[in-house]
């Protein structure tokens, strides 16, 4: 039915095209004459080159180069829908491109894509091929999320290279068993297991570049905290030395005196040295304590992050650091101890002190006295 001028032109311009739409009028009418109301029988089969026409998205897929690129220019003529046209997510024409894309997430990982016999060619000890079969059926089932959830495992730059070869080896391995006109539908099929298999993959391959990161960065951080904490000692090393020389110096030179003269305030000299070597040791020994407990506290942070690693890689690096805390309270205790030590020292040196001077006994005893 020529409904309007609109339809009377595309028609006349459909027959004078004759080359390129193949379209004739059954009945034979004369072209000048045709007019608007009119009822026309046509015939129309345009070149390949125009344009597919085709009942459906299963037909469309019987023209083999259809199954790896989607044509120029296509109707269905079942739903009048076209190559420009959108479509819902759960239409099979969606499905169908969905495949292509898919099929593009191979030709990353395989060795090439042939297009003119479709099929995907991967090397793996020789050639393995993948030929591309699959039909309308196979849409129907296909898991497109699955197959899109692959494409966005795949990364760009860094690894690309290892992650296409264990999508590779992953492709081989899932349809190495088929008969190679079943391994495409296969994939399509059965993309959410396949997706699980190539997770699986770039784990085992995480964890092992991941081992290897972690192990240096260990073996750095045991090397730095070691040397930091035999710093602590070896900084104060001299004046450690020094604890049993004052200790000598203060047991000779303090004399014995009844009464206030020059033994008295030779005493008196030896002591206050004493009591200075004391205050600076304590301040000296504080000070690295301070620094041990940055230390611990890296320590522990590293430790903490490392926790937060997988737990098969975590275990295998937990010792070194248990090791590190162990060292670290032990330097510590030994801090303390040195502490007491000159401390005690020097209530050595008073006690001597108070002995040898019996002025200084006196003077207490009144004290006390005057107290009491």
């Amino acid at each position: 039915m020529i409904a309007d001028g609109t339809a009377l032109n595309a028609l006349k311009a459909c027959l004078e095209s004759q080359s390129d739409t193949h379209a004739h009028l059954t009945n034979s009418e004369d072209i000048a004459t045709l007019h608007i109301g009119q009822t026309v029988e046509v015939e129309i089969s345009p070149r390949f080159g125009f344009g597919l026409l085709t009942a459906n998205t299963g037909t469309l897929l019987q023209a083999q180069f259809a199954l790896t690129r989607e044509p120029s220019n296509y109707l269905l003529l079942d739903e009048l829908v076209g190559k420009t046209d959108k479509v819902a997510d759960d239409h099979l024409l969606a499905k169908y491109r969905a495949a292509l894309e898919f099929i593009q997430t191979f030709k990353r990982a395989a060795a090439f894509l042939d297009q003119e016999e479709p099929s995907l060619v991967f090397i793996n000890d020789g050639k393995f091929e993948v030929p591309i079969e699959y039909d309308e059926e196979t849409l129907k089932a296909f898991d497109v999320s699955a197959a899109r959830g692959i494409a966005s495992l795949l990364p760009i730059g860094m690894h690309e290279k290892q992650c296409m070869s264990i999508l590779a080896d992953t492709v081989i391995d899932f349809t190495g068993h088929l008969a190679s006109e079943d391994r495409f539908k296969q994939l399509l099929l059965r993309a959410s297991e396949l997706k699980n298999r190539f997770e699986k993959g770039q784990q085992l391959y995480a964890s092992g570049f991941s081992y290897e990161k972690i192990r240096d960065e260990i073996e750095a951080a045991r090397v730095e905290y070691s040397g930091k904490i035999h710093k602590i000692f070896s900084d104060i090393q001299n004046q450690l030395l020094g604890i049993p020389v004052a200790t000598i110096i203060v047991a000779t030179q303090m004399k014995e005196h009844a009464q206030i003269d020059g033994n008295f305030w030779t005493s008196i000299a030896v002591l206050v040295g004493s009591f200075v070597f004391m205050l600076l040791m304590h301040f000296l020994l504080r000070n690295q304590k301070q620094t041990l407990e940055v230390v611990g506290i890296e320590i522990k942070r590293q430790k903490n992050k490392l926790e937060k690693e997988p737990a098969a890689l975590a275990l295998n690096f937990v010792d070194t650091f248990d090791a590190l805390e162990k060292r670290y309270q032990t330097q510590l205790i030994i801090l303390r101890i040195i502490d007491f030590v000159v401390f005690f020292g020097f209530a050595l040196s008073v006690f001597f002190f108070y002995k040898l001077s019996a002025p200084t006994q006196s003077w207490l005893h009144s004290l006390c006295q005057g107290l009491f």
